[in-house]
């Protein structure tokens, strides 16, 4: 018999291990450090875990993490959260244990008043969560390639790699480039973008102009580097222009040395986002946001911003 409930004081070297057995995959390690960080400090407000037991071993035999989030939507704070690393042992798996994962994590959404379920699975997930939770198609983040001259120009100012023993300096930096309440997206400050970059899976470089910063990262595909831009940020209240976006893109591909580079998401602030978008049958992965909204008649979600590191892929 199995049994699905929230765990406490969780095992993050055990869940490690569970999760690489259960994904067996050369592309799927997982890190316990890197759990640690992501379920506890990668975005403020902490994650749920629901486990799956086997009652006769009292051995923990899969899970689904749900990572907590703020959303302002028209200025107003909404709770949210991410569905992440679900995964059971292939000795347990099935429809049923599925659904139970997924009802307790609908318990869990009603007893926490969290407004929004988002989910960014891969193309074999995507039936499941819309199967045993509801979870719907909402938003196909544009993804877009493009090749540029790496070169850094006079008026960024700022280029430099990201060092989480800067505590200090980069929170600081962040809080000029923080998210008004105004726009609906996922909120961000010196703080909570500080904490989100202190990963132990991808490194970051960070480059600035006076009016727009952007988080970049090196990336591999099928043994091809490329610069990733995770997310562009307008300092405050601030309208950046078509030069600061090209700017710090080329700024980018030059701090990693690879001048193609690739951006996935929305961030209506910018007045263009580089690269040219994917045709559908060129997509490496959906990028396909699914969302669940349990208080629908609070009005429709229309997002101004979501970009990579508002989930867990970057």
């Amino acid at each position: 018999m199995i049994e699905a409930s929230v765990e406490q004081n969780p095992d993050y070297a055990q869940t490690a291990l569970l999760a690489t057995e259960a994904f067996a995959s050369a592309n799927s390690i997982f890190d316990p450090t890197h759990l640690k960080w992501l379920y506890e400090d990668c975005f403020p407000n902490g994650t749920t875990i629901i486990k799956l037991t086997d009652s006769e071993s009292n051995q923990k035999i899969g899970q689904i993490a749900m990572v907590k989030q703020t959303v302002f939507v028209k200025g107003k704070a909404e709770k949210a959260a991410e569905l992440v690393d679900l995964f059971i042992l292939k000795k347990w798996r099935g429809g049923e244990a599925v659904q139970m994962l997924y009802d307790e994590v609908g318990k869990q959404f009603k007893l926490q008043n969290i407004r929004f379920a988002f989910g960014m699975p891969n193309m074999k997930a995507l039936p499941v969560n819309e199967r045993f939770f509801d979870l719907k198609g909402f938003l196909r983040l544009d993804l877009k390639v493009g090749i540029t001259m790496p070169r850094r120009s006079k008026k960024v100012t700022t280029h430099e790699m990201f060092d989480r023993d800067r505590l200090a300096y980069f929170t600081k930096l962040f809080d000029q480039y923080a998210t008004v309440d105004d726009e609906t997206g996922l909120s961000w400050d010196g703080p909570s973008l500080f904490n989100r970059l202190c990963g132990y899976k991808y490194k970051y470089a960070v480059h600035a102009t006076e009016k727009l910063l952007l988080i970049s990262s090196p990336r591999t595909r099928n043994g091809m580097p490329y610069t990733l831009l995770a997310a562009f940020l307008r300092r405050t209240n601030v309208s950046p222009d078509k030069a600061d976006v090209t700017r710090l893109t080329r700024a980018a591909t030059a701090f990693w040395k690879h001048p193609l580079y690739i951006y996935a998401g929305i961030n209506k602030t910018l007045p263009l986002t580089p690269g040219i978008s994917l045709p559908p049958k060129l997509r490496p992965t959906p990028m396909l946001l699914q969302m669940r909204d349990f208080s629908p008649e609070k009005g429709k979600l229309d997002l101004d911003r979501f970009q990579l590191i508002d989930f867990d892929f970057a």
